[in-house]
């Protein structure tokens, strides 16, 4: 029987185990902030996973372990979108990288994957029954055992690193003493260390990074313990929902589609621990988003979607994803308003072939009270990079990279350019 729930209610650990125990097979879906992650069982045993994580996906996650550039990753998407091949594969052919590089990255990948899933305390789940074949998604042979003891190591460093890094505005600073070498040596580590400048939250380098939150936290906290970065402030961040990149995704990143579920089992705690397998209750079904949005939102949402107004249905319906992420009718309703959206912007406001640049000197924007997200951008903004460049390179969804995108454009920060004026 199908079954779906809360990781507030019921942890990973217990759903894991549960699954390990009764020797299931089948699609364990875990979504939060519109990010969702598959993890696919045969017979207990933990046999492939996909993401939408933007720090999981292929390219994003060679950008944060110095394996390639951001400009290499822009490079080979370009060359996907033409040769349609796996994303690896054009990096393989390119010299970008080699084939036991590849092997080796995609087995991190992975188990990347599966372990942060660790760090989610409250998240939609699902599980579907039944075998899932996709030849395109990595394969893994991991034991349920096995990855319950290294996420409960893992939850308890996140515990211990948050008593330092509490709130996303945390900006650090270097201080006189040097790393150790080896922080050099590492084009991640120095790539994280470099990004220190005194002005950067920890938000915005973990966006600056490329890479998981629990990676990049935990360097940040050990430069920290070292005495190599002190937190120098606290800045007021502008809360964005994280999400990934839509930007065309490597095949094995691909997850597949599973059936809707129609049953929440009930358990306890979040926190990694030992328990007796879950039983599922029949057809508990959670309220509908009509009971918890405010009355006639989504209506009127729906009303602004016939008439055209995107961006305004997307204002009211990310409210109600926020209050009800597990309701279908809403996922469908969002989907359609983001797919919509980024037409539109693409017909409209950004066209993809249009260079962004900066329409006021960079140093009158620190004045600014500026998102995480705008940050970024902001930084690779050089006068020579379109929006689909600048897109493809930046970790975050392609719909909420175009937001912010228009954002910026009406408060007077970028403007568009044709090419052929630009390169004149």
């Amino acid at each position: 029987m199908p079954v779906h729930g809360n990781l507030a209610t019921m942890s990973l650990t217990e759903i894991l185990q549960w699954l390990g125990n009764a020797g299931k097979t089948g699609t364990l879906s875990i979504e939060r902030n519109k990010v969702v992650k598959r993890i696919l069982v045969r017979e207990g045993r933990v046999i492939a996973c996909a993401s939408q994580e933007p720090a999981d996906m292929l390219g994003h996650f060679l950008v944060s372990r110095g394996k390639i550039s951001e400009e290499t990753l822009r490079k080979a998407l370009g060359l996907q979108e033409t040769q349609r091949l796996h994303l690896g594969r054009i990096l393989v052919a390119t010299g970008a990288l080699s084939e036991d590089d590849l092997r080796l990255l995609l087995e991190d990948k992975a188990q990347e994957t599966i372990f942060g899933l660790f760090d989610w305390n409250d998240a939609e789940f699902r599980f579907a029954e039944g075998e899932t074949a996709d030849p395109n998604i990595f394969a893994v042979n991991m034991r349920v055992e096995d990855i319950l003891l290294r996420g409960a190591q893992r939850w308890d460093e996140m515990q211990r690193f948050r008593t330092v890094f509490n709130d996303p505005g945390i900006v650090l600073c270097r201080t006189a003493r040097m790393p150790p070498a080896e922080v050099f040596r590492n084009r991640m580590a120095r790539r994280i260390f470099e990004s220190i400048n005194g002005e950067r939250t920890v938000a915005e380098i973990l966006l600056h990074a490329h890479g998981s939150e629990y990676l990049v936290t935990k360097f940040l906290y050990e430069l920290h313990r070292a005495g190599v970065a002190e937190v120098a402030g606290v800045k007021h961040v502008d809360h964005e929902a994280p999400s990934p990149s839509a930007i065309p995704v490597a095949a094995e990143d691909r997850a597949p589609a599973v059936p809707g579920p129609v049953a929440v089992p009930v358990a306890v705690d979040s926190r990694p621990r030992e328990i007796v397998a879950p039983v599922a209750t029949a057809d508990v079904r959670t309220p509908s988003v009509e009971s918890v949005v405010a009355e006639g939102d989504l209506e009127f949402a729906r009303r602004l979607l016939n008439r055209g107004e995107f961006d305004s249905a997307l204002e009211i319906l990310d409210r109600a994803y926020k209050a009800q992420p597990g309701d279908e009718a809403l996922r469908r309703l969002l989907a359609e308003a983001e797919a919509s959206f980024v037409e539109k912007a693409y017909r409209h406001y950004l066209p993809p072939s249009k260079i962004v640049t900066l329409q006021r000197a960079a140093e009158t924007l620190t004045a600014e009270r500026l998102s995480p997200t705008e940050f970024f951008l902001l930084s690779r903004i050089d006068g020579t990079w379109d929006v689909k460049s600048i897109i493809q390179i930046t970790p975050l969804r392609e719909v909420d990279v175009l937001r912010t995108l228009k954002r910026m454009r009406e408060k007077g920060l970028i403007e568009l350019k044709d090419p052929v004026a630009v390169s004149a």
